[in-house]
């Protein structure tokens, strides 16, 4: 079956995001680790040694992937009691005088 190698590339982009969170400087490392189930420090070895060799097809690489991949996706991790306090407001929203 023929398909279009642009639509396969949104949807492998679709599944990849950076993880600024745990990330250096974009977070493109940390999440092609984390997409790929292997250990970042690895990713980030691969990705220095890529750079020294080859500088500047790496950086634009590492930026194209950085303008491309979105973000990581929030995931809520707290107990249900928290989930239910943020979802449902305060008292003081709910009433304009603001007295319970």
């Amino acid at each position: 079956m023929n398909t279009n190698p642009l639509t396969e590339l949104v949807e492998f982009l679709r599944r990849l995001y950076r993880d600024s969170e745990n990330g250096w400087i974009l977070g493109v490392c940390a999440g092609l680790a984390d997409y790929c189930h292997v250990n970042v420090a690895g990713v980030r070895l691969l990705a220095v040694v890529l750079a020294w060799f080859f500088t500047l097809p790496m950086a634009m690489v590492y930026v194209v992937l950085a303008l491309l991949m979105r973000d990581r996706p929030l995931v809520y991790r707290g107990g249900s009691d928290e989930r239910h306090f943020w979802s449902c407001g305060s008292a003081r929203d709910s009433d304009p005088s603001g007295q319970p």
